[in-house]
């Protein structure tokens, strides 16, 4: 039985053009991929990798140009969470919703004081709450952390660094949790690593996944410059949290192909900008309701129960992801993926056909 709270993407049946996942549409770069087949020639998955993953952080540093002592790499950016909450133990936490939503089955589990915070919407836009952030700081007195995702995963916005900044001002006895996970794959939004050297109070979580299009390796990193935390979490996380392919395949891909890859996200970005047009422009041509993004998906409002529409949409083999489950977020709400051309048009031409045949506002 499916847990309501971890409803995610990428569970599209076999042979459908998923628009459920949101990930890189350019799917892996050829170098990661050659290095994929490296390591399984190489048979890496019959040793352990290197406990301290030094490689690895020194690969992570070089690429992003930060810090490597300020790095953890992580089984996928999600595993951070718990992490931090294990390890930290904070009494209360604070999320600004719509966002991923793992963080809902953990506080329940941990029977958290959980203060959630709701994006206030527009006609085409969501906008960060900054002013209940800002009122909820007055009256927050316990041990606690604020989680907040920049890009907003399924809104596509972005938060602008100065509001982060007064954020950190403002929860300086909290842990600021910013996870920019689809950072990579966005042209407008911009990270907050410039930040991490001057506030011990701030988490920043990445998605090395998402960015590569390889979400079955499960790998990431969280990065902030506070040691007593870094040493929790050192102790707190189970060993070998990063398997040896992954392990193998970033720590070579970061350095060695480090031009290379930076050349594929400049493509991916401008990919990702003109496709998202596209779908934009289209479904402002079928009078579909959708919300300005920067980021590689689309959150939309149909007219009609989602499920409704993926019951049609499955007659041309397309999955589309419910985005019912998050916070906030109602029956009517998906969230579409900005893939390529080929897969864009197929998708926009099944809705014509939908809209043409009406049985998109008859179903019930």
């Amino acid at each position: 039985m499916m847990n309501p709270m971890r409803m995610h993407g990428g569970v599209a049946p076999e042979n459908y053009t998923d628009f459920s996942t949101p990930i890189n549409p350019l799917g892996v770069p050829d170098v990661i991929r050659g290095l994929i087949s490296e390591s399984i020639k190489s048979e890496i998955y019959s040793f352990y990798p290197n406990y301290n993953y030094t490689a690895l952080r020194e690969a992570i540093a070089e690429f992003y140009n930060i810090e490597p002592s300020y790095i953890i790499p992580l089984n996928g950016a999600a595993e951070a969470l718990y992490l931090i909450v294990g390890a930290e133990k904070p009494t209360t936490a604070i999320v600004c919703e719509p966002t991923f939503g793992d963080h809902r089955a953990l506080f329940h589990a941990l029977s958290m004081n959980y203060i959630s915070v709701q994006y206030a919407e527009f006609p085409n836009m969501y906008v960060f709450p900054f002013n209940i952030v800002y009122m909820l700081s007055k009256s927050i007195k316990s041990k606690c952390i604020i989680l907040f995702s920049n890009p907003n995963n399924p809104l596509g916005t972005c938060i602008p660094i100065e509001v982060i900044e007064k954020i950190l001002h403002m929860y300086r006895n909290c842990i600021v949790i910013v996870d920019e996970a689809f950072m990579d794959l966005s042209r407008i939004c911009k990270s907050a690593f410039k930040l991490v050297e001057e506030y011990k109070n701030i988490v920043i979580l990445r998605s090395l996944t998402k960015t590569f299009a390889v979400p079955g390796l499960r790998i990431g990193f969280l990065y902030t410059s506070n040691t007593k935390l870094l040493h929790k979490i050192e102790v707190f996380r189970q060993p070998w949290n990063v398997n040896s392919i992954a392990d193998y395949v970033f720590s070579r891909a970061l350095t060695d192909y480090r031009n290379n890859l930076n050349e594929f996200l400049e493509h991916s970005k401008s990919v990702i900008e003109t496709e998202r047009q596209f779908l934009e422009y289209s479904f402002s041509e079928l009078g579909l309701h959708f919300y300005k993004s920067y980021a590689p998906f689309i959150l939309v409002r149909f007219h009609n129960d989602v499920k409704n529409i993926q019951h049609f949409l499955e007659r041309f083999k397309i999955w589309i992801r419910d985005a019912s489950s998050f916070q906030f977020l109602t029956r009517y709400h998906g969230r579409i993926s900005v893939r390529l051309r080929e897969d864009n048009e197929k998708l926009i031409n099944a809705l014509r056909i939908i809209l043409k045949e009406k049985v998109y506002g008859e179903a019930q």
